[in-house]
């Protein structure tokens, strides 16, 4: 019987009051690693969201499904390795680039500040002495560290869950069950944590309950909306049918949540497909548009209070973005990691937001419309929408997913 490799993703984000700094954009990070990981983010977020049930909350961090991808890659040969980089987006040949390129935007994954905490942890938990030196050594290129441990030691789901509980300030408790140990080699872990205080917060007293709508006008609950008035870069992208805005956090704007909007009468599902095709850079130059051109314009933002929290199996949204034979026994190609036969039995991703009044504890032609902005915008987010937050030094995407299921939190 072939030893397991479990793979598993933790993601904890608090989004809680707000303090301008522009950050210094790097074009070279942002056309390099962070584009492919850009690509790889909207395709995970559009495939996950396919598969789960029809109406379901999402919160994912695609940057550390992508870590852990490169990782493993770094162990494979043969349709194994051929079948990650065709999803990541490298090739290896390109791998040193890759590597180094990686070095420089994870030091713009750490962020801490009076308004930011942003921090990332990867740490692979190994049996005994199982796993090959040099890998251990390629890994780091990934700032990615190795624990050995004995996993028939009955105390060690407690000391990896409780690693992981102290890493995410208590808001992922229990991550590996028993049954992840067993016939287990090697647990690979990626964590990211995001704590940001808004730039402007919003005032509690005037959060409301209001009607949430399905994208075809038919109420379908109830939220708290919490309201603000300021001025937001916002645009109307005709490209994928949608309204975007976004809202800075803390004094030195290196993270933003971007809240895309789909017009009314056009689903959440259409205006994700659409953007699929539009890259991040081309949605913050509009929003920049918008800022030179509309500066003093404020608009009135209305966004649900929400929590999320989802754990996915996402093994079956891997196999549909074309990576299958590292899950199966037979085919599964990883010489690199170790001299046991391995294959990936399961990815677990599992993560949690919240977004409050005082913040977040966790290409073809664009057109946009600014001719009619006429006195106050409004943009009121009362159906399902996308959110992303972004680093935005490197535009990578830390967090994202759809708030498609209302809820009075």
């Amino acid at each position: 019987m072939r030893a397991l490799l479990c793979v598993v993703f933790i993601v904890s984000i608090n989004l809680c009051m707000g303090d301008t700094v522009v950050p210094a954009i790097n074009q070279k990070l942002r056309e390099g690693v962070s584009e492919r990981i850009g690509n790889f983010s909207i395709e995970l977020l559009y495939y996950t969201t396919r598969l789960q049930e029809r109406n379901t909350n999402l919160i994912i961090s695609p940057v550390t499904v992508w870590t852990i991808l490169a990782v493993i890659s770094e162990g494979a040969e043969g349709n194994t390795q051929k079948e990650i980089c065709g999803a990541i987006r490298t090739t290896p040949k390109l791998q040193t680039i890759i590597r180094n390129d990686f070095r420089n935007i994870a030091q713009y994954l750490q962020v801490n500040t009076s308004t930011v905490e942003l921090k990332k942890l990867n740490i692979m938990f190994i049996n005994k002495k199982n796993v090959k030196e040099d890998f251990i050594e390629r890994v780091k290129f990934y700032d990615t560290s190795a624990l050995t441990l004995n996993f028939s030691d009955s105390n060690v789901l407690n000391k990896i869950n409780s690693a992981v509980s102290a890493f995410t300030n208590n808001k992922i408790m229990k991550l590996v069950e028993a049954d992840d140990l067993a016939n287990s080699e090697m647990i690979l872990t990626s964590a990211l944590y995001f704590k940001g205080k808004w730039k402007v917060p919003f005032n509690t007293s005037s959060t409301t309950q209001l009607p949430f709508y399905n994208s075809a006008g038919k109420e379908i609950g109830k939220v708290n909306m919490m309201y603000n008035r300021y001025s937001y870069p916002f645009a109307s992208i005709k490209q994928f049918q949608a309204k975007v805005i976004e809202i800075p956090y803390g004094k030195e704007n290196r993270l933003s949540m971007l809240i895309m909007l789909p017009n009314e009468g056009v689903s959440l599902e259409d205006m994700f497909q659409k953007f699929g095709n539009t890259s991040l850079d081309v949605i913050f130059e509009e929003l920049k548009k918008s800022v030179e051109n509309f500066s003093e314009d404020e608009v009135d933002l209305l966004l649900p209070r929400f929590k999320i929290e989802s754990k996915i199996e996402m093994t079956e949204t891997l196999e549909t973005m074309d990576i299958r034979d590292l899950f199966d026994q037979a085919k599964a190609n990883l010489p690199g990691i170790s001299n046991l036969p391995l294959f990936v039995s399961k990815v677990i991703h599992k993560a949690v937001i919240e977004v409050s009044e005082s913040g977040t504890e966790a290409a073809a032609v664009t057109a946009s419309e600014f001719s009619n902005r006429i006195g106050i915008i409004r943009f009121e987010a009362n159906r399902p929408f996308c959110y992303m937050i972004i680093e935005k030094t490197t535009n990578v995407i830390t967090f994202g997913g759809f708030y498609k299921e209302p809820s009075l939190y």
